[in-house]
């Protein structure tokens, strides 16, 4: 880590800018509210690197979302521009899967006055051999796990990036539960968490997406298990990385692996004691 700490930075979100994977908002709208709360990021950002916020190369993030009711993973429409509002400022080289290698979605349970949300994402440094997956799950000794593998074809693999209708989306969204009707085969328990690993079709890096831009598809697949009952609506923690080799050409591979976990698990301090 090159005696490199974790650090915090908090984000309070209005309503009337706040975004979900699921939300009907159409591209305008998209585009308008990724605009104001990247420029929002940005002042926190700056705010934070002139009060001594290290420049990281290689790093995992934990974000903690509070004041919603929905699952925490689903925030990561909202955090996306808060996240490249860091890159522009420098704060770290890229916020690509070979410098933010993981990214963690948690529930911060504390009550918020209504009307707003407030996210705090912890910058999380990693030495350059570290392997965030095996980080994470030495964490749960003991821990039993189900894998689950689904492939996408381009008529239903669903990213953020993608510039769609709210109609569209929600039809993409149903074809990606479609694809991955049955993929779940057991359960992990009632208390769980589960790391994303996604899979692209090109080897060369810059075609390499964020991996948590797949939280779309990532989500339906998750909700396919929800329904068969073999899953919690809300795990514990919601992690996205880069799997290793390429899918298919003209395919997208998520593995799935989710993990049991001990009740009212603290996943701050765990990680955060481990750093």
């Amino acid at each position: 880590m090159n005696g490199l700490k974790p650090y915090t930075v908090p984000f309070t979100v209005s309503a009337s800018l706040w975004m979900t994977t699921t939300g009907d908002e159409d591209v305008t709208e998209r585009k308008r509210r990724r605009g104001r709360l990247r420029a929002y990021g940005r002042q926190v950002w700056r705010e934070m690197k002139a009060a001594g916020a290290p420049r990281v190369n290689r790093y995992m993030m934990l974000v903690t979302v509070g004041g919603r009711r929905e699952s925490p993973v689903l925030a990561a429409e909202t955090l996306k521009p808060l996240i490249d509002a860091g890159t522009d400022e420098g704060l770290w080289p890229d916020d690509d899967p070979y410098h933010r290698v993981m990214t963690c979605y948690l529930r911060d349970p504390r009550p918020l006055p209504g009307g707003r949300a407030e996210l705090f994402i912890w910058v999380i440094p990693l030495g350059p051999d570290t392997d965030p997956l095996s980080r994470l799950l030495a964490l749960m000794p003991g821990s039993k796990a189900t894998l689950a593998h689904a492939t996408f074809g381009e008529d239903s693999w669903l990213t953020s990036n993608m510039r769609l209708t709210a109609r569209e989306r929600k039809t993409m969204q149903t074809r990606a539960m479609r694809a991955c009707r049955n993929v779940w085969k057991a359960s992990p328990g009632a208390d769980c968490g589960v790391v994303c690993q996604v899979r692209y079709p090109d080897s060369r890096p810059r075609y390499k997406g964020d991996p948590d831009n797949t939280a779309e598809t990532a989500t339906a697949m998750w909700g396919v298990g929800v329904l068969a009952g073999l899953l919690p609506a809300s795990p514990s923690i919601f992690c996205f990385m880069l799997a290793n080799g390429e899918s298919e050409p003209k395919h997208h591979d998520l593995d799935m692996l989710a993990f049991t976990t001990p009740p009212d698990v603290d996943w701050p301090g765990l990680l955060l004691g481990d750093a």
